[in-house]
């Protein structure tokens, strides 16, 4: 099958690791291209985190949607290529992707990823909408909706932390919604002696900086900024802990699933029914206080109700992933064929 996906890279986040992934292990079995600006807008580059499987095709990501000779140079692009689906992981490139068609001999379906909580119309152009999760999948307005979860390529991790001190992790954008503030809050009312990293970097940076130093808790709590290896921290951390107020499907929890001996989650997307009960927190820094000391004087009792949920990890394993989205795309294909 040949397989376009189409991104606007603004960083490299969790909708573009899920995009990157999906192309290099679609890559293994089929013709796939990226289309995509090659630097984000912190000079980052794209093709450093695809395989050379994935035929990278460097493209204008800022133009106007409506400007009728950026659509003419894509639908060009598109046509030498001759793509069997076209699948977008973002709203902007969906419209793209359905105006500059105009300019082609056939109509190409049409696949896009609900990543986020936002609301937009522009997902009705879509032939095949994918929610991450059953809040993003209620936000689907396609013709076609369907349930596929986020995964990730997973690595070797190695122990990076010193052991002899209770660490907690933290991975994510430092953001309001991401609510570390929630996290640096608790844990300076607990009765135990810990170390918080938090992976990440952001706008909310320098607040986040000053609670920690209103806390007086600089010398337990560190703003690592973004690193390529989370899943080292991860493994070397007695617990991760995800207070984010909002999130599609993070892929933080899939990690923290697979590399992590527990990870506590907020209420929010599917992570109650991913994390059962006992792993579920309170946007409340004195009643998560109180949850971390019980799981420090507990760890063990929790430790062994996690082991269930490590099990069944082997879900989020990309390559199942990309399966179900290669069998998708089959599908559209075959309905197209019929009608």
């Amino acid at each position: 099958m040949k397989i376009v996906h189409i991104l606007y890279f603004t960083e490299f986040a969790g909708t573009e690791k899920v995009c990157v992934d999906l192309c290099n292990t679609m890559s293994q079995n089929n013709e796939v291209f990226l289309l995509a600006n090659i630097y984000d807008f912190q000079g980052n580059k794209i093709t450093n985190y695809i395989e050379n499987t994935v035929n990278f095709i460097d493209i204008e990501t800022n133009k106007k949607r409506h400007n009728i000779f950026y659509l003419y140079k894509i639908a060009k692009i598109l046509k030498n290529i001759n793509p069997d689906v076209i699948h977008c992981h973002n709203t902007k490139m969906l419209e793209i992707m359905k105006y500059c068609q105009i300019f082609l001999p056939k109509k190409i379906p049409l696949v896009f990823t609900k990543h986020n909580w936002f609301i937009k119309k522009r997902m009705k152009y879509a032939d095949l909408c994918v929610g991450i999760s059953p809040e993003t999948l209620k936000l689907c307005n396609a013709k076609n909706n369907i349930l596929i979860e986020n995964g990730i390529k997973f690595q070797q991790p190695k122990n990076i932390l010193p052991n002899n001190i209770f660490n907690i992790v933290g991975v994510g954008r430092l953001e309001e919604h991401k609510n570390w503030q929630l996290a640096i809050t608790a844990l300076s009312q607990v009765n135990f002696d810990y170390r918080l990293y938090i992976l990440g970097q952001g706008i909310y940076e320098q607040p986040l900086k000053d609670l920690i130093e209103k806390l007086n808790v600089a010398d337990k709590v560190k703003l690592v900024g973004f690193v390529d290896n989370p899943w080292d921290y991860i493994c070397s951390s007695d617990l991760q802990i995800l207070p984010s107020r909002l999130e599609g499907f993070s892929l933080a929890l899939i990690e923290g699933i697979y590399y992590g001996k527990m990870v506590f989650a907020l209420d929010t997307a599917n992570h109650r029914e991913v994390l059962g009960d006992d792993f579920i927190i309170e946007d409340d820094a004195e009643k998560l206080a109180i949850k971390l000391d019980q799981v420090y004087l507990n760890y063990e009792e929790f430790n062994e109700k996690f082991a269930r949920i490590k099990a069944e990890s082997a879900r989020f394993d990309i390559n199942q992933v990309a399966k179900k989205y290669v069998d998708a795309y089959q599908s559209l294909l075959h309905k197209a064929n019929v009608v």
